[in-house]
């Protein structure tokens, strides 16, 4: 008994520690603080042991409900933030929030309905399994995040792309051999396509996640897209360079200066 009530009161500790995150997205902030003090008493009294018995009854109805309380202010300031955001995927993962919400408010229905130290103890390892499941959906989104991030910025690459086969197209008409710029900016866009069917991989596995160590698997795909996302990227650069000099070489300083202006967009935007 005392370690499953344990496996609560780390969950119970670990949602103290994303209460600051949780509080600063401004919705609910009042409730969350005063959940989030109680929780710290969890976290005090989770030192010295907790027992659940028929005297502390009560009390541990109170902070399971009081757990539950937390998960869906904290999944409503998450899926608000969402519809906020140009998020890929987004209306996937807040269908998902949404389910989880629900399931939520029917695990502290329970913990409420429990007469019963075991009915009470069935109802919050309910309420955990439902949390737990919720984190996966909240793995989803930090996730796409990071890739979408990382998409975006590889995307803008295209404006290179259409700036040199603009200066191409000069440098043929001025009868300039441009085999050289072309192979060159042939290898900048299939190292850019690598890079986003890289990210578009991995965004089709998290939506696949259905469990927290799916989700665990997902992160290291995801960071491994990232890692060969950022290779492609770096052989992006050196592509780049390449052609870099290359229009020093057919145009002028002109050329050069508009090139630049175009690679401090991509990258400063």
């Amino acid at each position: 008994m005392l370690r499953k009530f344990g496996r609560l009161a780390g969950v119970l500790a670990l949602l103290v520690l994303v209460a600051p995150a949780v509080m600063a997205a401004g919705n609910g902030g009042e409730d969350l603080k005063n959940t989030a003090n109680l929780f710290e008493r969890v976290r005090d009294w989770h030192r010295f042991g907790i027992v659940l018995n028929n005297d502390t009854f009560d009390e541990a109805k109170n902070l399971g409900v009081s757990m539950v309380d937390f998960g869906i202010a904290s999944l409503e300031s998450i899926k608000s933030r969402l519809e906020n955001s140009n998020l890929s995927m987004k209306e996937e993962i807040i269908d998902e929030i949404n389910e989880h919400i629900t399931d939520l408010i029917n695990a502290k229905e329970e913990i409420e309905d429990a007469e019963t130290v075991e009915e009470l103890k069935e109802a919050m390892k309910n309420a955990r399994e439902v949390w737990r499941d919720a984190k996966v959906s909240l793995q989803k989104s930090i996730i796409i995040a990071v890739l979408d991030r990382l998409e975006t910025f590889v995307e803008k690459g295209d404006r290179l792309e259409t700036f040199v086969e603009e200066k191409i197209a000069e440098f043929e008409e001025g009868g300039k051999d441009t085999t050289l710029l072309e192979n060159w900016l042939e290898n900048y866009s299939d190292h850019r396509d690598m890079a986003l069917g890289r990210i578009a991989e991995a965004k089709e596995k998290v939506l696949e996640i259905e469990t927290p160590q799916q989700g665990f698997e997902a992160v290291k795909d995801a960071r491994e897209a990232v890692k060969t996302a950022m290779q492609h990227s770096k052989e992006c650069v050196e592509d780049l360079r390449e052609i870099i000099r290359l229009i020093n070489q057919y145009g002028d300083a002109e050329d050069a200066e508009e090139l630049m202006e175009v690679v401090e967009e991509v990258v400063q935007e």
